[in-house]
Order: C-alpha cells, then sequence, then structure tokens
C-alpha cells in the first residue's frame, strides 16, 4: 500500500524515528547516509535489523513512505560501517522498535505458544 502524500527526502532528519508505509515495519528510524529506514524484521523466526530504503530513493528497492516524524531516536546511525556494529546495540535498537510495532509474531495453523 502506498500513499501520495508523504514526507520527501529532503524533508528527513537523520537518526529520526517515523512512521512509515512499508512492506516489512511500520516504523523505523531514517538513516541519511543510505537514504534507508532501520526496521526490526521477523522473518522465519528471526528478528534483525533490516533496511528498507524511501520510495523516492530507487524505482526498484524503494518500498518506504514516511508518513509522520515521531521523535529523535536513541541511537547513532550516521556511519558507514553501521552494519558492523556492536550485536549488542542493535539487539537495543530490535527492542527499542519492537516496543512499537507491538507484538507481530505469526502462529503456524496448529501450533501453539
Amino acid at each position: 500500500m502506498y500513499v501520495k502524500e508523504y514526507i520527501k527526502i529532503k524533508d528527513l532528519k537523520d537518526g529520526y524515528l517515523y512512521e512509515i508505509i512499508a512492506r516489512n515495519a511500520k516504523y523505523g528510524i531514517w538513516r541519511e547516509v543510505s537514504k534507508g529506514f532501520l526496521i526490526s524484521r521477523i522473518k522465519f523466526g528471526s528478528n534483525y535489523i533490516f533496511e528498507e530504503y524511501h520510495y523516492d530513493f530507487s524505482n526498484f528497492f524503494g518500498t518506504a513512505q514516511p508518513v509522520k516524524e515521531i521523535e529523535q531516536s536513541p541511537f547513532q546511525v550516521s556511519k558507514n560501517d553501521f552494519e558492523n556494529s556492536d550485536k549488542q546495540y542493535q539487539q537495543l535498537m530490535i527492542e527499542y522498535l519492537n516496543k512499537l510495532e507491538g507484538d507481530r509474531s505469526y502462529q503456524w495453523p496448529n501450533q501453539s505458544k
């Protein structure tokens, strides 16, 4: 689902949390250096930091449209080597984003929690 009115790249603030319309999350932290949002993604039972790129950045990979600025996040995301940052640091970011996302766990049919 895409919307006509959303926040353009030039108006975003590095390291800020935004409500987004995206394939894999409702919230993301803007990362200016890569023109993407860091999100908490759950896939095949794994929860990890993933990047969804701004809709205007790429015709092929742009999937995220920011619709509302929430707050300045407590994370430093502008470094080019963020992907190699401490796993504990990334886990703190996952926990921060998951609090906003709420329960996104998927229960397979015939499986009890």
